[in-house]
């Protein structure tokens, strides 16, 4: 694992001895970082768009998933895994109305992530506590995010970006689900499908492409190509409809049905994406069925495919959730779930020709422990070392030391 690499700046290598600016192709400056210093964030900033003729990441597409901006022993651990141009989903919580700019913590998560050679993917979203969107829309029928979308280009604005290398931005998250996007009692549009104080998936799916639509205008104002913007994945199976300001809610709709009607709200609105993001976990069924082994699982595994054909577009997929529980089918053995994750890698997500990045949840977390690849001291799980050896086994991307 290399902690911070020497990498090529504009066609040149740079000598790892102290921190020396380096013009890059495009006129931009970045700082090489002291090999003796652990994690510069701002050794690794550039300013001004990219340059084609600036070396990007190597071909990988192993990642894994965190739920938050990390730490230096999760990053650690991601590099380890995944080797040079791996996926590390960040979670970046709490962009409001408030939110001015990035802040610090982000900001260095972003940089530590490039040093480590990882392709950093930011969820971006809101309060852990409040996931009430609508109440951002500049209008009361919630069409128009303007605001709240200039607030998140003020953040990603701010971020750190490697030269040649790719910032994911991975917008919101499962809309599909209540909890994922709120609704306050009384606020909800009326449907004939539903009772009064409920909001339908139409219409929350209608909602959210608003929403969407308006953030990826104001991350293209940006101006930066290396920015590349995704949808918020959904859950492969979401609600009917959602009660406002209560608990309940109605199952029984894929995601395929709630993304067609965020095509028909915006016409064109997933072809304008840089990639689609998909929840594809293992299930027998196309919603149902979850953590079952490999072999009763490549529905799930290949759901993205159903997704892609219902939206009608042609776009590298990035499976920002995916993976096993202990708790389904494995029955508490971990040595199950590294076996079926190595067949998945084998048979679908290393072969297919769509996919970009593969990010299980989850690295580690002591809530979600039953998903996690370490322990929360950060002792690897045997499905963390199965995939670290099989792919050093590969040379993906590179002989392992």
């Amino acid at each position: 694992m290399r902690l911070l690499s020497c990498f090529a700046i504009a066609g040149l290598m740079a000598a790892c001895t102290g921190n020396t600016p380096q013009a890059g192709a495009d006129g931009s400056t970045a700082q090489v970082p002291d090999a003796s210093i652990s994690g510069q964030a701002d050794a690794l900033v550039s300013t001004g768009p990219d340059a084609s003729t600036v070396p990007g990441p190597p071909a990988n597409r192993f990642g894994i998933g965190l739920v938050s901006p990390g730490n230096a022993g999760e990053w650690d651990l991601t590099a380890e895994l995944t080797g040079a141009g791996g996926h590390i989903k960040l979670i970046f919580p709490g962009v409001d109305l408030n939110t001015t700019g990035a802040p610090d913590d982000w900001k260095n998560s972003v940089g530590q992530a490039y040093a480590r050679d990882l392709v950093p993917v930011i969820r971006i979203g809101p309060h852990w506590g409040d996931r009430n969107i609508r109440k951002l829309a500049d209008d009361t029928n919630h069409t128009v995010y303007t605001s709240i979308a200039a607030k998140y280009a003020a953040v990603v604005s701010e971020l750190p970006l490697r030269p040649g290398w790719p910032l994911v931005i991975e917008v919101h998250n499962e809309a599909n689900l209540c909890y994922e996007w709120e609704c306050n009692p009384g606020d909800a549009p009326s449907h004939p499908d539903v009772a009064p104080g409920w909001i339908h998936y139409t219409d929350t799916a209608t909602e959210y492409a608003y929403f969407l639509r308006d953030v990826v205008t104001a991350l293209r104002a940006i101006g930066d190509a290396r920015i590349k913007i995704i949808n918020g994945g959904l859950a492969p199976g979401g609600a009917v409809a959602c009660q406002c300001g209560g608990d309940g809610f109605t199952a029984g709709v894929t995601s395929r049905e709630f993304l067609s009607v965020m095509e028909t709200a915006v016409p064109g609105l997933h072809a304008s994406l840089d990639g689609f993001a998909s929840h594809a976990y293992p299930a027998q069924g196309e919603g149902w069925g979850f953590f079952e082994p490999y072999d009763q699982s490549l529905v799930g595994l290949r759901y993205f495919e159903t997704e892609l054909t219902t939206l009608g577009v042609d776009k590298p997929v990035y499976l920002t959730e995916t993976g096993w529980t202990i708790n389904g089918a494995a029955g508490g053995n971990r040595g199950l779930v590294a076996d079926w994750t190595k067949s998945a890698w084998e048979n679908v997500w290393l072969t297919h020709p769509k996919i970009r990045a593969v990010m299980p949840f989850i690295l580690q977390d002591s809530s979600w422990d039953a998903f996690a690849w370490a322990d929360p001291a950060g002792n690897p799980y045997p499905v963390f070392n199965t995939i670290k050896d099989w792919r050093c086994s590969l040379n993906i991307p590179e002989p392992c030391n």
